[in-house]
């Protein structure tokens, strides 16, 4: 499975959200981050814009989007705060650790 992004994103009037293009095979998918989504991701940037929120983390987002469809997810992919979080958690679990707090 191929899985890129185009770069193209827009505010969704609808829901104050960003929907973005995901590129799976060939075909465009929509992906479509909540506004939670975007004020989660970087909580001391909660207060930012939409596209401002997005544009500073479009690689977390895509990265969530790819993970989503790589799992059977169908369009559209929705990326809520429950992703956000769980990302962030695995992030958190990844990053290295001081050799006092190694396992």
């Amino acid at each position: 499975m191929q899985i890129s992004f185009s770069g193209k994103y827009a505010l969704d009037p609808a829901t104050f959200g960003i929907n973005f293009e995901a590129i799976v095979d060939g075909s465009i998918v929509v992906c479509k981050v909540s506004t939670e989504a975007l004020q989660d991701i970087n909580p001391s940037d909660a207060l930012g814009t939409a596209q401002d929120q997005f544009t500073s983390n479009r690689s977390a987002f895509e990265r969530i989007a790819k993970e989503k469809i790589r799992n059977g997810k169908q369009a559209p992919i929705v990326i809520t705060r429950a992703d956000v979080l769980a990302w962030q958690i695995f992030q958190a679990d990844a990053a290295p650790r001081p050799a006092e707090f190694r396992r």
